[in-house]
């Protein structure tokens, strides 16, 4: 018995190099909204027009910041830098407002609905003329498993998400002519490095605080520093199946509108001087449990 526990420490050391310490990953929270109580803040650059972007400090002092985009271009040829750069007409996505709505989070209004739409179009929908509208929260040098996304309102709407995260080696950067559109219009996500995580059916809304009581459980086991939040997309979710609280149905591509104004993640920094590769701090905590259920069984977390 002795031997056998001082084998476990021993690997258990050894192993230790792999993984962080517990005081490094930490569970936190985000309000999506403009008011107090790790609320958000809009940056200076495109301050109240469109290409505009929010600063949201979490629960565990991580800032998240968000931007909004859209398949709808509008009209006007203008080109915006940054992340997903859009002409006017063409194959691209274009900047989109970012719009406070109180306590129901954040909406979207795209430059065909424009900065003073009303509902549903200054929601994130696909509601006409909409098409697809999207979320890219960046989470800086810190790197989290999105746990779940709340809404804050859904008028009388469908609100089907799909979630996607950054996969790619390196951070995401404009896209170009080389990442076409796929046939049905919409950008081609999957190709520039995205992976799909899941889509979710008919999140519930609520806007009382503390939010969250009504939040989707996304199923993400995989950390990344970029993650968009997009109303429900066919040809990014590779099909049309749906999940639900207790199993999965069908969405499609139309009529979603909601108000983003939670989220939830496990923030997971690397460790000093080292960016681990991904996935690597999830092998390592299985090899630990592994190594303990020798003498107990493990805990399943949900």
């Amino acid at each position: 018995m002795k031997r056998l526990r001082t084998s476990m420490l021993s690997l258990a050391v050894a192993l230790g190099g792999l993984t962080v310490s517990s005081g490094a990953m930490a569970q936190a929270t985000w309000n999506l909204y403009s008011g107090s109580g790790n609320g958000c803040s809009q940056n200076a650059t495109n301050s109240g027009d469109y290409g505009n972007s929010w600063n949201c400090t979490g629960s565990s002092g991580v800032t998240a910041t968000a931007s909004a985009w859209s398949q709808d271009r509008g009209t006007s040829g203008q080109v915006d830098g940054g992340f997903l750069s859009a002409p006017g007409s063409g194959s691209y996505y274009a900047s989109a407002y970012l719009s406070p709505q109180g306590s129901s989070g954040f909406g979207a209004a795209s430059r065909s609905e424009g900065i003073g739409a009303t509902a549903p179009n200054h929601a994130f929908d696909s509601v006409a003329p909409g098409t697809q509208d999207l979320l890219l929260l960046n989470f800086g040098s810190a790197s989290v498993i999105l746990n779940s996304i709340g809404i804050g309102w859904n008028g009388t709407n469908d609100s089907d998400i799909t979630l996607l995260r950054w996969s790619g080696s390196t951070a995401p950067g404009q896209v170009t002519t080389s990442s076409p559109r796929t046939t049905d219009g919409q950008q081609n996500l999957i190709a520039t490095g995205w992976t799909l995580v899941n889509s979710y059916s008919n999140l519930v809304a609520d806007s009382s605080m503390p939010f969250g009581d009504t939040a989707v459980n996304t199923g993400a086991t995989q950390a990344s520093s970029w993650w968009l939040i997009s109303t429900f997309n066919s040809a990014l979710n590779g099909g049309t199946s749906c999940k639900t609280p207790t199993g999965t149905t069908t969405c499609d591509n139309s009529n979603d509108a909601f108000k983003l104004n939670f989220i939830s993640a496990t923030v997971v920094p690397p460790p000093p001087g080292k960016v681990p590769e991904p996935g690597s701090l999830a092998l390592a905590g299985l090899a630990l449990a592994g190594l303990f259920g020798v003498r107990r069984s493990t805990k399943t977390q949900v």
